[in-house]
């Protein structure tokens, strides 16, 4: 893992800062890669890169350029099938000097342009310069495990791992974006699409590469994968789930190369305990795993809290096991550092639990895998995935074509309104934010002042964009329920999970701990989008009413999330890790809220310079007042203050 960094400026022309500039905006990245740093400065070039070594230590200093000093390469990443590729490229002819990927990837690229995206499996962000061609090429992986952002200032294109580091150039300004602050407000996302919290920075997205020509000025960007179309129907659910556990077992021992020590984090929830099972199968030596959470998180005289939980998938492994318990007042000090670190907000309250869990993991390992991914690949969030049918159903009863008896209709309208307040959606988006938003679009022009407001786009540039996004899917009320479960679960794969693995990016790297998630491989996702959706998400056979709202049948525990992977799960775990339902690591966010951190959290409502710029004082002061009531409505705004207040100061 490391930190990359590009300054390209027009051909013909040098980069307008000096060499120390570009080492401090490279040095801001010092804890993603603190074994080495690189720097080229050639022409309109700057291509910088920070390293943490995990293959090859004693090799793949970065910038690489290639033998004809034409092609100069800064990766972040690693390729979990390096080993093939070398191969093919040695049959063509080239000779390798390190066991670095680096140099696979800069032989790929040489070889097949382009092409050989299709070809590479694994994690990564890199950009390639080509100074015969005098173009430049940026580049992201499937899924997003690893980020890439990117500016335009004084002519020329800056890219790198974080944002911070591009923040430290004299011409990228720091103003906010108020429709991603918005966003952000109902979503935890910092980002909508390729636009971030800051006005003028954009992220490449997910399985997109970025191609400037600068002999031409032509600056494009395309999308070089996407999620399958046609769904299989000839495969029983047996089959699937052995073609899940082959794919499964294949894309774990991958991510278990290293020339580090490799360890896991463990939740105890089915996801990491089923990956735990597959390492302990194909792993030599007993391996780390630890599981994180706030002091006082679960109650320790419960037989299944997630501590529990996760030492008993430790034993059951043969993992050695660790805890990482986390006091609120060392939690809010990481929280601001994390922050200040990397100039974004952080997304979920598990963030800082991750990266303490981090830095204990480091002392004795560089390498940890974890489960992300398994929950938008498998359907895991059982009222995201499947509450896209309560709109499907809704849009029968509207039009007239409720396809059971009356008595049914008005059982599904009655829960219906009990969950949503309403029983009809203008459209699947509306339906959308109407099921998933933390704060909704209704409250936000009694939250944020007129200005910023307005400068939001009164959410409209939000609601288009995710209009945007289920059209790339086909989702609409004409579609049958299982495209439409299909429809929803591409959009939650696509940004719930970028979300959630750059959450995962950010509290590793800042530990500078490498994190690898195997259920984000490229070919299980494939296969897992190609399966009928009943494989992955139903209602119970026994359930006598699964017409109901998903609330309603999530609380009679009649929902099957994650049919497929239990299945997979159940051969090589005992019934109760199994079964086990949905867990993360634990915080207790709301309760510390409410005890110690009240009076702190008033102090920032009240007297936050940016929340003065961005929010309505009559509102702060009736959060301030009743910090209790607000809940986890706090934990966005809270972040958006310690943000604002430090990179806005």
């Amino acid at each position: 893992m490391c930190g990359i960094l590009g300054i390209i400026a027009p051909h013909g022309r040098s980069i307008s800062v000096g060499r120390e500039r570009v080492v401090t905006m490279r040095d801001t990245m010092t804890a993603r890669g603190p074994d080495d740093a690189g720097l080229l400065i050639r022409g309109n070039v700057a291509l910088a890169h920070r390293r943490l070594a995990i293959r090859d230590l004693s090799a793949g200093t970065q910038p690489i350029v290639s033998a004809d000093g034409q092609t100069a390469l800064v990766y972040n990443g690693e390729l979990y099938n390096d080993e093939e590729l070398r191969t093919e490229l040695q049959q063509r002819g080239v000779c390798f000097q390190t066991r670095c990927d680096t140099e696979t990837l800069l032989a790929a690229w040489q070889a097949w342009g382009v092409g050989c995206l299709s070809k590479l499996r694994g994690m990564f962000a890199f950009g390639v310069y080509d100074f015969a061609r005098h173009r430049l090429f940026l580049v992201r992986d499937r899924s997003g495990v690893k980020p890439l952002f990117f500016a335009e200032a004084a002519a020329e294109l800056v890219f790198a791992s974080t944002v911070a580091a591009l923040l430290q150039h004299p011409h990228i300004e720091r103003q906010p974006n108020w429709s991603t602050i918005s966003h952000y407000l109902t979503t935890f996302r910092t980002t909508m699409g390729r636009e971030t919290m800051f006005r003028g920075i954009q992220q490449l997205r997910p399985a997109e590469y970025l191609d400037w020509n600068l002999h031409t000025g032509q600056l494009q960007i395309e999308r070089y994968w996407n999620f399958p179309a046609q769904s299989v129907t000839d495969i029983t659910f047996d089959e699937a789930a052995n073609e899940l556990e082959s794919l499964l077992v294949d894309s774990t021992e991958r991510r278990l190369v290293s020339d580090v020590p490799v360890g896991m984090f463990l939740s105890g929830g089915v996801d990491s305990s089923t990956l735990a099972s597959y390492v302990s199968q194909s792993h030599g030596s007993r391996l780390l795993g630890s599981c994180g959470g706030g002091e006082a998180a679960s109650d320790d005289n419960e037989p299944d809290n997630d501590f529990s939980a996760a030492a008993n998938c430790a034993r059951h492994t043969g993992f050695e096991f660790d805890e990482v318990r986390v006091s609120s007042a060392t939690y809010l000090d990481c929280w601001q550092q994390m922050v200040d670190d990397t100039a974004l907000p952080l997304t979920t309250p598990s963030d800082v639990i991750i990266h303490q869990l981090a830095r204990r993991m480091k002392q004795d390992v560089g390498v940890v895998l974890g489960g992300e991914g398994a929950d938008e690949l498998l359907c895991g969030y059982a009222l995201p995935h499947w509450s896209v049918e309560d709109f499907r159903l809704a849009k029968l009863c509207e039009a007239g074509r409720w396809p059971g008896q009356p008595s049914g209709e008005r059982a599904f309208l009655k829960s219906l309104e009990a969950t949503y307040g309403r029983c009809q959606f203008s459209s699947i988006v509306d339906h959308y934010f109407a099921a998933n938003s933390l704060i909704p679009h209704a409250v936000k022009p009694q939250l944020l002042n007129e200005d910023a407001w307005n400068a939001a786009g009164r959410d409209e540039a939000m609601v288009a964009f995710y209009q945007n996004e289920f059209a790339t899917d086909g989702g609409s009320p004409q579609h049958d329920p299982a495209s439409l479960v299909h429809s929803q679960s591409v959009v939650l794969h696509r940004l719930n999970l970028e979300s959630l693995l750059g959450r995962l990016d950010t509290a590793t790297m800042q530990a500078s701990l490498e994190a690898r998630v195997p259920y984000t491989d490229h070919r299980l996702v494939e296969f897992a989008f190609r399966l009928p959706s009943h494989f992955r998400i139903d209602v119970d056979p026994l359930e006598a009413t699964p017409y109901l709202a998903a609330a309603e049948l999530d609380r009679r525990r009649t929902l099957r999330p994650k049919r497929l992977l239990r299945a997979v799960a159940s051969r090589s775990l005992p019934p109760d890790l199994a079964r086990r339902r949905k867990a993360s690591f634990p915080t207790p966010v709301a309760t510390w809220l409410s005890g110690p951190w009240q009076s702190w959290a008033q102090g920032r409502l009240l007297n936050s310079p940016f929340g003065q710029q961005a929010f309505r004082r009559e509102t702060m002061l009736e959060l301030a007042s009743n910090v209790s009531a607000a809940g986890m409505w706090l934990w966005p705004i809270l972040n958006l203050l310690a943000w604002g207040d430090s990179v806005f100061a």
